[in-house]
């Protein structure tokens, strides 16, 4: 689907306004900017089509939509709104939710399942209406000013809303170099932030009101036994896989030799009653075992396995990587990231990736002290934002200090200024946010903050510049909010333990015990190792050092003792070339 970019204006209208936003907008071949907006110019929608296509819109012809992404419930939405109007012209996405804003209004949006962004306007009431699908699969932006709200699926668009280029967001940098993302709200640049994931902004006439359709619920496991939570775990997501393939003849699941991407196999299995098909993507920096994980699932689920022998270097990912990388993430998940969208498996259009898998390792794979999880550091986190001038105790300092790329005394060493401290802007945000235990809760830190961000951004970006889907069924609503709570519950710190006691009569279990797939780590020292070099050269360049972002003295040094000794540093001087990247491309 096309990306779009939505206005509403304040002041005396600028007509030149759709034309600068549709100018930033991703362009296809044989495309043309449209715009939907009232004879005043005050409001509109702004997208590019291929010649004799337009804005969708209801029967009446009342509201218009822009919709990227795809809904996963299409078929319940269309059945609805086929009971209420037979006058549909293409049944597209954006027409049903057209329609369906016509029958329901905001309500609408608890119905809807899938990955997405969307905006509409509603020409007899005067609203322009914006929302985000549940888990944050698509961005959706958005910049507030005295001229008005700018919203747009991509970041550019919003570049040209204003008279002059926004700065740096300090707080959104320090962010940055500390957790390898920035969190929704933020953005790095300062004044445009990005609607979290369930959000939704409506301005009636000139007056904004924004909130969430959805916060997960926290899945309290007290005075159950061991069996009855995993057979709740089961069905939560056998109900995700199943959401997610009903609309699809054949699957295609991609085969990673990790339980995660077994588990997925499975339940697409058990969803589509065998009609599926498996492949993995060969790469020199995948581990055999990796590859003997997959063959093991295939030959689980009866599946014939296609593999695909990729020759893709990271550096020779780099460009394509830098023009999609549009929020500086990590090269060490873009580069995965793009091999997967690169892939004839993902280009199929029905294609099953177990991102955010990884997360749910991190919940007791991170190096933390022994009695830390995500979940006591949510409480903890939780009880040190909710308590003023409560001073951090040691063990929860030194555990989100292990978390980040570089420590508070190097950033403030690095940066021109001294950093906000990362640890008490996470509190700022935690301060919003329920304890375990409570009615609802967005489940735990990892999930709210960085899943979206750190997960599936990379794919999502990688994606939309090859012009590929993919659906992830582990980052779904029914998931997300019951995996680690779970996974605690019946092993503690284990959580492949706890995984196996949910699937063990679904997985084989060398799946869970003797396979070895490409990590994140696997990719962070690859990444370094085949770009080392080439970030050293780029960030001492004169044109980078002398943008002022960064204490020349500081990088020269790193870059110096890195080419000493090629492990010091790696991690933060990719962290770095991927800030610099990103400003070539999106600044400059």
């Amino acid at each position: 689907m096309p990306s779009f970019a939505a206005f509403w204006q304040r002041a005396t209208p600028d007509p030149r306004l759709p034309e600068r936003l549709a100018g930033r907008l991703a362009r296809r071949t044989g495309d043309a900017p449209r715009v939907a907006a009232p004879p005043d110019g005050v409001a509109g929608l702004v997208s590019r089509f291929p010649e004799n296509v337009t804005f969708a819109q209801n029967a009446s012809g009342t509201v218009r939509c822009a919709f990227d992404g795809e809904l996963f419930n299409k078929p319940d939405i269309r059945k609805f709104v086929v009971s209420r109007t037979r006058n549909l012209k293409d049944e597209s996405p954006a027409e049903l939710i057209a329609n369906l804003w016509e029958a329901k209004g905001r309500d609408m949006m608890m119905s809807l399942r899938g990955s997405f962004a969307f905006a509409l306007w509603d020409e007899p009431n005067r609203i322009l209406f914006v929302a985000r699908d549940a888990m944050g699969h698509r961005p959706l932006y958005m910049v507030e000013g005295p001229a008005g709200w700018g919203f747009a699926s991509e970041l550019p668009p919003l570049l040209a809303f204003t008279p002059t280029r926004p700065g740096l967001d300090p707080k959104a940098l320090d962010f940055y170099l500390a957790f390898h993302t920035a969190p929704a709200p933020l953005t790095l640049f300062k004044g445009i932030r990005k609607l979290p994931p369930a959000g939704w902004m409506e301005i009636h006439d000139g007056h904004a009101q924004e909130g969430r359709y959805w916060t997960p619920t926290y899945y309290d496991t007290a005075g159950q036994n061991p069996d009855e939570i995993a057979q709740h775990a089961f069905s939560y997501l056998f109900e995700s896989v199943k959401a997610h393939t009903r609309d699809l003849d054949m699957p295609s699941v991609l085969l990673e030799g990790d339980p995660f991407s077994t588990i997925l196999a499975g339940l697409a299995g058990l969803a589509k009653r065998g009609k599926m098909k498996t492949f993995t993507i060969r790469h020199g920096w995948v581990p055999p075992e990796a590859r003997e994980g997959a063959e093991l699932g295939a030959r689980r689920f009866g599946t014939p396995l296609e593999e695909e022998e990729s020759a893709d270097s990271i550096s020779g990912l780099l460009e394509a990587t830098a023009r999609a990388n549009v929020d500086a993430l990590p090269l060490s998940r873009m580069a995965p990231a793009m091999l997967f969208a690169r892939s004839r498996g993902a280009a199929a259009g029905s294609a099953l990736t177990a991102a955010g898998g990884e997360l749910y390792m991190l919940a007791g794979k991170r190096a933390a002290p022994t009695p830390m999880s995500t979940l006591g550091m949510w409480r903890r986190m939780k009880d040190h934002a909710d308590a003023a001038g409560k001073p951090v105790s040691k063990e929860l300092a030194t555990e989100f200090e292990s978390r980040m790329v570089f420590p508070p005394l190097d950033r403030a060493q690095l940066g021109r200024q001294p950093g906000i401290p990362a640890m008490d802007s996470l509190a700022e945000l935690f301060r919003g946010a329920p304890t375990p235990g409570d009615t609802s809760i967005a489940a735990y830190v990892d999930a709210v903050f960085f899943l979206p961000e750190l997960f599936l951004a990379p794919l999502e970006a990688a994606c939309r510049s090859c012009d590929v889907r993919f659906r992830s069924p582990l980052a779904d609503p029914s998931a997300v909010q019951i995996l680690v709570p779970v996974v605690h519950a019946l092993a503690g710190m284990q959580p492949l333990q706890g995984l196996r006691r949910v699937f063990d009569s679904l997985v084989p279990e060398d799946a869970f015990w003797d396979t070895r797939w490409s990590s994140p780590q696997d990719w962070e020292h690859a990444t370094a190792r085949e770009l080392g070099p080439r970030a050293c050269e780029t960030l001492t360049e004169p044109r980078t050092l002398q943008r002022g972002v960064m204490d020349a003295t500081v990088v020269k040094r790193m870059v110096d003792e890195h080419r000493r000794d090629p492990v010091r540093h790696d991690r933060k001087l990719m962290l770095l070339f991927a800030l610099e990247l990103w400003h070539r491309t999106f600044v400059d």
